[in-house]
């Protein structure tokens, strides 16, 4: 899967995902409640804020099952802990976690609580379904990994979040766990 190039067409993406429809239960729900809220629209795939908040729910929902799994006499654990552990271990973002304490807030509550992307003072926040080649150089200067769904850098407030290389990641993150909950078991 190229996480860089859009993908100007919604069945070769279903066609694409269609497959992990038949994960355990609900992790093949998941990935196919968030690909049905793809749409496209002017020969574009389009997203909406309910599957940018979908993704982060799910990304803590997911955490939580994890750590059930690996420790299930722990008896609380809280929601950032969660989402930290399926965000940076499974999904392949502690990089982007030990620079960024508080991507949690920022983007899983900010969703879900402001209805966006918190920022700081006037900075620039936004969700995009893909990036194009354009935007690409764009992301590139900005000093971010643009193979990743999350974009911050050091050199900039912007706080941007980015649907299919997020999306392609979370499922990565679920197979990796469904593989190592077969392997314990």
């Amino acid at each position: 899967m190229n996480n860089t190039k859009a993908k100007n067409n919604l069945e070769e993406l279903q066609n694409e995902y269609k497959s992990f429809f038949v994960l355990e239960y609900p992790y093949g729900s998941m990935v196919e409640e968030l690909v049905n809220s793809l749409y496209e629209k002017e020969g574009k795939i389009q997203g909406n804020y309910l599957t940018a908040l979908g993704l982060f729910c799910y990304s803590e929902v997911i955490g939580r099952e994890i750590i059930r799994h690996k420790y299930p006499t722990k008896k609380y654990v809280n929601n950032k802990e969660c989402f930290n552990c399926f965000f940076s271990e499974y999904m392949g973002y502690k990089n982007l976690l030990l620079k960024f304490k508080d991507i949690y807030d920022w983007y899983r509550n900010g969703l879900c609580h402001n209805y966006k992307i918190k920022g700081v003072g006037n900075a620039e926040t936004g969700v995009f379904v893909y990036y194009d080649q354009s935007s690409v150089l764009a992301f590139e200067n900005f000093g971010v990994d643009t193979t990743k769904g999350i974009l911050l850098s050091e050199k900039s407030s912007k706080r941007i979040f980015i649907i299919l290389p997020y999306f392609a990641d979370f499922i990565m993150g679920i197979e990796k766990f469904l593989k190592e909950k077969k392997n314990i078991a």
